[in-house]
């Protein structure tokens, strides 16, 4: 769709309020096709604004890119970056016990993995990739 704004040279009606568009006023002008057809609809600048405005207040927008933020404070969301921080540091020691084969310590490890699993809960719930 084209949209531009001229001053009126012969009288147009409005689109939006149905009143006449005065010569020598200004005007907004769209134009569209629509198969074959060419649509041209003339407004006041006003009458435009206006059912802009009355266009987006219909439309209901939900943003939805991103991740979910949680409704934490400051304060504990920095106790739950601090339990995250010390799961990624077990997990790091996981895979060094992995590699050398001692179970007592993976055991270990993996207890304090479960440990932190309750820590978390109140900060925020669990995360899904835990």
């Amino acid at each position: 769709m084209n949209v531009w704004i001229k001053a009126c040279r012969k009288q147009a009606t409005c689109k939006w309020c149905r009143k006449p568009i005065e010569n020598k006023t200004y005007m907004v002008v769209t134009q569209h096709y629509r198969g074959k057809w060419k649509i041209r609809r003339n407004w006041h600048p006003d009458c435009w604004i206006e059912q802009g405005i009355v266009a987006l207040e219909k439309k209901v927008f939900v943003e939805n890119r991103g991740r979910i933020k949680l409704s934490l404070t400051d304060e504990q969301r920095k106790k739950r970056f601090k339990i995250m921080a010390r799961r990624a540091s077990v997990l790091q020691r996981i895979k060094k016990e992995v590699d050398t084969g001692n179970i007592e310590n993976m055991i270990h490890l993996g207890m304090m993995l479960n440990k932190l699993k309750d820590e978390i809960e109140p900060y925020g719930g669990v995360p899904k990739t835990w």
